[in-house]
């Protein structure tokens, strides 16, 4: 079931940001904050009269471009040409008319909108990344205390290895594949290599014992087919 939080029905998704451009309007610690996720994925400009020294290293060591501009007293044309090719526009200033006279030139383009004050059609998660598994927490706003409690509880038992076992099992059911003509087989396998303690403690010591573990449980099976 979708979340619904003040009349919006908001939908998990992830996106592809390649080639997309993400534009944040303020260069403050929220504006950094934002900057500083989106740069590991998009194009992303930051438009401010001054800038947190933070983000100033931030765009001298990654994606990030900076534009130092005085928004209030930005003409209508600057901003729409800000916003014209963006895909996702982020008004983090700390005056409410600004981000909504932002607002308003970011949709007349199309552009998706974040409002840091307010819900609007973009929800920010907090991510956690390991290897090929991304999660994603929200209270959509609600509680941003309790969104940062669970992160750091997903933290201590999500750890490292669980990217390792991703890439382990990819390749394994890519081995299996040429070995076990049976789905359900292979299947079970894989289920067996997931649920082996032993895999997951090889892996804390390396990816290539975690590998040669569930390569082991592998043969075992091979062997008794034969």
């Amino acid at each position: 079931m979708a979340e619904q939080t003040g009349g919006r029905n908001y939908l998990p998704l992830f996106i592809d940001l390649s080639g997309k451009k993400v534009v944040i309007f303020g260069g403050g610690s929220v504006g950094l904050r934002k900057a500083s996720l989106f740069s590991e994925y998009a194009q992303t400009l930051v438009v401010s009269a001054d800038f947190v020294p933070e983000l100033r290293d931030l765009a001298s060591s990654s994606s990030v471009e900076l534009v130092s501009m005085d928004l209030m007293s930005a003409p209508d044309e600057r901003i729409e040409e800000f916003v014209s090719d963006a895909f996702l526009v982020i008004p983090a200033t700390n005056m409410v008319e600004l981000n909504d006279r932002i607002e308003k030139f970011a949709r007349v383009s199309g552009a998706l909108v974040n409002r840091v004050d307010m819900a609007d059609d973009v929800v920010i998660p907090s991510v956690i990344k390991r290897g090929g598994l991304t999660i994603g927490i929200s209270t959509f706003g609600s509680s941003p205390a309790m969104s940062k409690y669970t992160r750091r509880k997903i933290e201590t038992f999500i750890t490292p290895q669980y990217g390792d076992m991703i890439r382990l099992q990819d390749e394994v059911r890519n081995l299996l594949k040429t070995k076990v003509e049976d789905q359900k087989k292979r299947k079970a396998i894989l289920w067996e290599i997931l649920e082996d303690r032993s895999v997951w403690d090889a892996l804390e010591i390396s990816y290539e014992k975690g590998y040669n573990k569930a390569y082991d449980i592998v043969q075992e099976h091979i062997s008794k087919k034969g």
